[in-house]
């Protein structure tokens, strides 16, 4: 009667619906991972990585002045020509800000204890086909689906700011913050990576007994 198939596996058309309901939940499955990594990445967009370390030795009381060694995009000027200028022009008064309130005046090249530089960088960064990857993504700001994710990678950014000691030349602290590369939260995050690097830099001693800049004998 079965024409010769097996008696105990279930019609065709009961096989097509398991296979159709077992899609459709794992859809609904994907569907709901992906909204509630939707609503954490909301929660976290400033998720970034600080690092900071200084040339062992440095005596920072040594310190009292700054002054900018990484040449100017354009003379200040606002609104800005362009989006590279833009960026230059924001990051300076944010760096400026924060070194003021720690207590470092900006002067002239010629008289500064330490000259201030800043870059960008970024790297493409491969993506295992993993939840937990995919979670870190999406909390540091990225926003592709799981599959062009795992697909395509992504592109992560750092922001690197330097001291360099004036005389010398030498490096004696940096800091830097990175995070998966997303235009739409520039605005929102560069104040707050500005704000975490320096965080960690030492402040002059100001108003303690003996303390000299470093141009003083």
């Amino acid at each position: 009667i079965l024409g010769g198939a097996d008696a105990s596996a279930p019609p065709s058309r009961f096989r097509g619906t398991k296979m159709k309901t077992a899609r459709m939940r794992t859809t609904w499955r994907w569907a709901g991972v992906a909204a509630a990594l939707a609503l954490a990445a909301c929660a976290s967009q400033l998720k970034m990585a600080i690092q900071a370390a200084q040339r062992p030795g440095t005596d920072f009381s040594r310190y009292a002045d700054y002054a900018w060694k990484t040449p100017s995009m354009r003379a200040p000027a606002w609104p800005a020509t362009d989006d590279r200028a833009a960026l230059d022009w924001q990051l300076r008064g944010l760096v400026d800000q924060q070194m003021a309130r720690r207590g470092y005046a900006l002067v002239g090249n010629d008289g500064a204890d330490l000259l201030i530089g800043y870059r960008i960088e970024r790297r493409e960064v491969d993506l295992t086909d993993s939840f937990s990857d995919y979670a870190q993504y999406r909390a540091a700001g990225g926003e592709a689906s799981p599959g062009e994710a795992w697909v395509q990678g992504y592109e992560q950014g750092t922001l690197y700011i330097e001291l360099s000691d004036a005389r010398s030349g030498e490096l004696v602290w940096y800091g830097s913050a990175s995070a998966v590369v997303n235009p739409k939260l520039r605005e929102k995050r560069l104040p707050v990576a500005v704000e975490r690097i320096f965080e960690r830099l030492p402040p002059p001693p100001r108003g303690r007994p003996g303390v000299t800049s470093a141009r003083d004998p």
